[in-house]
This record gives structure tokens, C-alpha cells and sequence, in this order.
């Protein structure tokens, strides 16, 4: 799976550039599209790190998928994909920034524990900032988590 990064380029050093991201994943208990309580912090504490980047709007990008065993898969995508997209409505993502691509997933995207138990998370979310002009200014700020480095710099 393609991770969805946005690079923005820090000037005041030789080509040098940082990324800003955050990322949520959530494990659904097959065949089901509630979100767990656990899921809900997870999602909730990422969008908190995210509204501390200054003068930014938030771009969520849901990747929603379904396992190829599980029953229903085109209504369960559909139906993660709502209620991750609800949530993060709730939490004060703008619904025009939320972009939402299904997926199905199949063995080979899978990890099996014991018994063939299935390990995947099911939806995941990445969160990056939509800046006017450009985001170099996120690159050095101290309220960016994780603190990203420049490339090419040393710190």
C-alpha cells in the first residue's frame, strides 16, 4: 500500500525538504463497521496532533478497505469508508478535504498469526496539512509532531 505523503520544501539550506504527516490505522473486527473505542482515541488523539499545525487546514486521506474473506466487501468499504468519514467530520475535518480510496485486500496483503488468525488494519488514515503557498514554514515550527527533519540538514 501506497502511503499519501505531502513534501514541503524548507528553504536556508541546500535542497532540503521535510514531510508532515500524521497516520491512524484501525483494526475492524471482521465483517463489522463500528469503530471501537480504542480506534476512536487512536483517530481522535492523530487529528489533535494535526490541529496543532498553525495556519493549515487538515487533508485526511481514508484508505478503506475490506479483506477478500470477509462477507459483503463492496458494502463493508463502502460502509467504513462512512463511518471514518463521519467521524472525522465530528472532529473538524472539513468534508471537501477528505478523500476517500477503497481497497480490497487479499492474502498476500495480510499478516496470519497462530491458528490463521488475520492481522490487518482495515482503514487507515493519513493526515497532511493544505497550506496556502507553500509549507516550508511547518518544516522548523515546534508545534509540528513529529518533528520533522530537514533533508540534508543536520540538527
Amino acid at each position: 500500500m501506497a502511503a499519501t505523503f505531502a513534501l514541503s520544501t524548507c528553504f536556508g539550506g541546500p535542497a532540503s525538504a521535510c514531510t508532515i504527516e500524521e497516520e491512524a490505522r484501525a483494526q475492524f473486527p471482521l465483517n463489522t463497521s463500528v469503530l471501537s473505542n480504542a480506534d476512536r482515541l487512536t483517530i481522535a488523539g492523530t487529528v489533535a496532533e494535526a490541529k496543532n499545525w498553525p495556519d493549515v487546514q487538515i487533508q485526511a486521506v481514508v484508505i478503506a478497505g475490506a479483506y477478500i474473506g470477509e462477507r459483503n466487501i463492496d458494502r463493508l468499504k463502502e460502509a467504513r469508508a462512512e463511518t471514518v468519514q463521519a467521524y472525522l467530520e465530528q472532529l473538524g475535518v472539513k468534508r471537501q478535504n477528505i478523500l476517500i480510496d477503497k481497497k480490497t485486500f487479499t492474502d498476500a496483503m495480510v499478516t496470519k498469526g497462530p491458528g490463521n488468525a488475520i492481522h490487518l488494519h482495515q482503514v487507515i488514515v493519513e493526515l497532511t496539512p493544505i497550506c496556502e503557498g507553500s509549507c516550508a514554514s511547518l518544516c522548523d515550527d515546534p508545534r509540528v509532531r513529529p518533528h520533522s527533519k530537514a533533508v540534508g540538514q543536520e540538527r
